[in-house]
C-alpha cells in the first residue's frame, strides 16, 4: 500500500496510529478545538483539517477514529467524496454496519489495543506492536491484502471474522468485562467500601477497566447489546 493516509480523529487511537507509521504522508481531520491546539505543538501530521469539507488532497487509505456513534456518518462521506481510497474504521462493535449497504471501498478492522487514556498528547506509537487486528470482510481481494499489509506494518497481526462473529467474541472478551468494571465500581460506591484504600492487586485490576470513558463504552454496549443481553443471561443461570 502506498503511504498517503488521513485519519479522522485525531485521539488516543488515531494518533497511535500515526506515530507508529513510517515515512508517511499522513494527514488528519480534527474537529475539537482542545486537540487542534495540542496538535499545532506537534509535527506528528503534515496537515490537520478542521472539517470534513476542508480535507483536500488524495489518499491510499482513509481510517475512521471517530467515536462509535459517528463513525457510520463518517464511512459513508469519506467513502462517497474519496472513491478511490480505501477506507476502514476502527469501532469495537460492528453491529451497526450490519444492516448497511455498505460502499465497496470500505472494509472494517478493529485492533485489539487501547487505553483508559484519551487525546493524542498519550498516544504510543508502538501500540499496535504482536496486536491483534480483525478484519471485518467476506471478500479476498486485493483491498483485504492491502490493508492487512497496512496493519502489519505497524507490528500488528491480522484475522478476518464476520460481523456476527467478532460482535459474539468480543462481547465476552472486552465489553463484558468493561461492563462489569463499570457497574461493580458503581456498587462499591453506592456501598461507601474504600475500594482505593482497601483493594488488593487483583481487584485493582478489575476496576482498572472502569477508568475509561464511560461515555464511549455505553456507545458499544448498546450498539452490542444483543449479545450483552445473552451473556448475561448465560450469568444468571450459572448464579442460580
Amino acid at each position: 500500500m502506498s503511504k498517503n493516509i488521513l485519519i479522522v480523529g485525531s485521539g488516543f487511537m488515531g494518533t497511535s496510529i500515526a506515530l507508529g507509521l513510517d515515512q508517511t504522508d499522513t494527514c488528519c481531520v480534527e474537529q475539537d478545538h482542545e486537540y487542534q491546539s495540542i496538535l499545532k505543538n506537534e509535527s506528528i501530521y503534515n496537515e490537520v483539517f478542521s472539517s470534513y469539507e476542508s480535507v483536500s488532497g488524495t489518499y491510499d487509505l482513509i481510517i475512521i477514529c471517530t467515536r462509535q456513534t459517528d463513525a457510520l456518518r463518517s464511512i459513508l462521506y469519506f467513502c462517497e467524496h474519496f472513491p478511490e481510497s480505501l477506507v476502514t474504521d476502527i469501532s469495537s462493535s460492528k453491529n451497526f454496519l450490519v444492516n448497511q449497504e455498505l460502499p465497496k471501498n470500505f472494509i472494517s478492522s478493529h485492533p485489539i489495543c487501547g487505553s483508559h487514556k484519551v487525546g493524542p498528547a498519550n498516544a504510543e506509537a508502538n501500540l499496535l506492536k504482536d496486536k491483534e487486528v480483525i478484519i471485518l470482510s467476506n471478500t479476498i481481494n486485493n483491498d483485504v491484502k492491502n490493508l492487512k499489509d497496512f496493519w502489519h506494518s505497524l507490528g500488528a497481526n491480522t484475522s478476518e471474522m464476520t460481523f456476527d462473529q467478532h460482535d459474539k467474541y468480543y462481547a465476552y472478551l472486552s465489553h463484558f468485562p468493561h461492563f462489569f468494571s463499570f457497574l461493580y465500581k458503581e456498587i462499591l460506591e453506592e456501598e461507601g467500601i474504600d475500594y482505593q484504600k482497601y483493594s488488593g492487586d487483583s481487584m485493582k485490576e478489575i476496576l482498572r477497566l472502569s477508568e475509561a470513558n464511560k461515555d464511549l463504552w455505553n456507545e458499544i454496549f448498546s450498539d452490542n447489546k444483543a449479545n450483552l443481553d445473552m451473556l448475561k443471561e448465560k450469568i444468571k443461570k450459572k448464579l442460580l
